[in-house]
């Protein structure tokens, strides 16, 4: 194992062990500049919204700009994997997306960049709130970001179930368009005795929930997915002779494209309306997180799937878009740009799971292909 690798590899157990939420990645970001300072100084470094911040790296002459992506948070997971020396520090958080890969990953390709590119423009953005949707988006409207101007937009994402360093990529999107949203119910409380002198939420509750699956299949196809699933609900007090006056219940809406979401979304919408209508109640409505598709252009692609083959990584070309979602398509939609999967094994729990932990086997092949990727976009 080189130096630099095992450096890679202390920062990424440390990152594991300290953990932090999204809007609270204070600590994280400290720890990065630091090591970037250390080991790989930028030429400069620009603060972005909350914590995030983008480290510059000159080359000797001009050229395109290409910019890389990973993400500073953590989930509300508790970690339960007590066979590890780095384990989370913090009860109920946890690296449990591998964001902490994805970051050591970035550090790493910092490394390679000391000696600095020919021509072109390397920037290493290190993006905050990436779980709640809004990190790249509140990101690319900070003042500082129209300072960069990338020609080239990139990342990766770990992914339990693929061989461990396997390139994965498709064309087009590659991520769901997710909106999660609630819909709040009002109505006036009453005795449980006498509920027909109040107006409860129950049946609307109960009925609009059982209606997502309707919608679902409304525009759920083989060639575009939907899904539309209820998430959380909440209603009254626990006391026995309270019929409540206010409920909500919260869905998931998902799809390869932002149209079928809001037509999921405004069918949903519709029918509540109705149902408050059914049983005298006042109904509004909330959008919570929202996640842009990520959709891959050709280009970009095309680029991933020459830097996997030139450092002889297998190739997987996926035939549909993955069902999650992820920001980094507030970038691809306004940059050219793609993310590819990185196989994290075969037998890895999956991600968001209480016994996750990003395996160090795949930094290097990470580090690579970011890099080729970096030696491909500014030959061009």
């Amino acid at each position: 194992m080189t130096r630099e690798l095992e450096t890679i590899i202390g920062l990424r157990h440390w990152l594991h062990a300290h953990p932090e939420l999204s809007r609270q990645e204070t600590n994280t970001a400290q720890h990065l500049r630091r090591f970037l300072q250390d080991h790989a100084r930028p030429d400069a470094i620009l603060d972005l919204d909350g914590a995030g911040f983008a480290a510059i790296y000159d080359g000797a002459a001009p050229g395109r700009t290409v910019l890389l992506r990973c993400e500073l948070d953590a989930l509300p997971i508790h970690e339960v994997n007590a066979d590890i020396g780095y384990r989370s520090v913090y009860d109920g958080v946890g690296h449990k997306c591998g964001h902490d890969g994805h970051m050591a990953i970035l550090a790493g390709v910092a490394l390679s960049l000391v000696d600095r590119p020919a021509r072109g423009r390397v920037v290493l953005l290190f993006q905050p709130d990436e779980e709640t949707g809004s990190g790249a988006r509140q990101c690319r409207a900070h003042d500082n970001f129209a300072r960069i101007e990338p020609d080239y937009v990139f990342a990766l994402h770990n992914l339990p179930g693929y061989p461990g360093g396997q390139v994965i990529c498709r064309a087009g999107a590659f991520s769901s368009q997710v909106k999660y949203a609630a819909v709040h119910f009002a109505g006036r409380e009453a005795h449980s005795a006498q509920p027909e002198t109040g107006a409860s939420p129950s049946f609307a509750l109960a009925r609009l929930m059982l209606k997502a699956p309707d919608i679902q299949a409304k525009y759920d196809r083989p060639d575009n997915y939907a899904l539309a699933v209820p998430v959380f609900t909440r209603m009254g007090v626990p006391a026995s002779g309270i019929c409540p006056a206010k409920g909500e219940a919260h869905f998931t809406l998902r799809a390869p494209d932002r149209a079928t979401v809001e037509a999921m979304w405004s069918d949903l919408a519709t029918e509540a309306r109705a149902l408050a209508a059914d049983h005298g109640l006042a109904v509004e409505f909330e959008t919570r997180e929202e996640f842009a598709a990520t959709a891959n252009g050709q280009v970009s692609h095309d680029m991933i799937r020459e830097a996997a083959a030139r450092l002889g990584l297998g190739f997987t070309a996926l035939d549909r878009p993955f069902r999650w979602g992820e920001d980094f398509g507030e970038l691809t939609g306004q940059y050219e740009g793609a993310m590819f999967g990185l196989g994290a094994g075969l037998d890895r729990p999956d991600l968001h799971n209480p016994d996750y932990d990003f395996p160090d086997e795949i930094l290097e092949p990470g580090i690579a292909m970011f890099s080729e990727l970096i030696a491909i976009a500014l030959s061009r």
